[in-house]
């Protein structure tokens, strides 16, 4: 059974940012999750998931790996941050895990995508 404590931070191709449980994607200023974050940190994962969506978008458009990697890698490093900073703003009890940006090559970060950030 899924956490209803715990929220995951996913980066997912047309996908809003924010988990509760494996499919349960949603917004970060959605009203159901009642979450409080400040309005920086929500437009903030917007603009992160919007960001990942663009650089795919590029990716399918052109398939250029090389900038495929350079924006995965800083879109991945974004994430990170993200989630350190959700982790300060949610209610006390609740807990954080970040699971990267999905859809690449786990050769890119080598363990790091297999073994999830968790912030408590």
């Amino acid at each position: 059974m899924d956490d209803p404590l715990h929220i995951t931070l996913l980066g997912e191709y047309h996908a809003r940012p924010l988990r509760r449980g494996s499919y349960d994607d949603f917004a970060p200023d959605d009203p159901g999750a009642a979450l409080g974050l400040s309005d920086a940190l929500v437009a903030d994962l917007s603009a992160w998931a919007s960001g990942i969506d663009a650089a795919m978008n590029t990716w399918l458009a052109d398939r250029d790996d090389i900038r495929w990697d350079a924006a995965f890698l800083r879109l991945h490093e974004e994430g990170e941050t993200l989630a350190e900073r959700l982790a300060l703003e949610l209610a006390p009890g609740r807990t954080v895990g970040y699971e990267g940006v999905q859809g690449v090559s786990c050769a890119l970060l080598g363990t790091r995508l297999g073994n999830p950030v968790s912030v408590d």
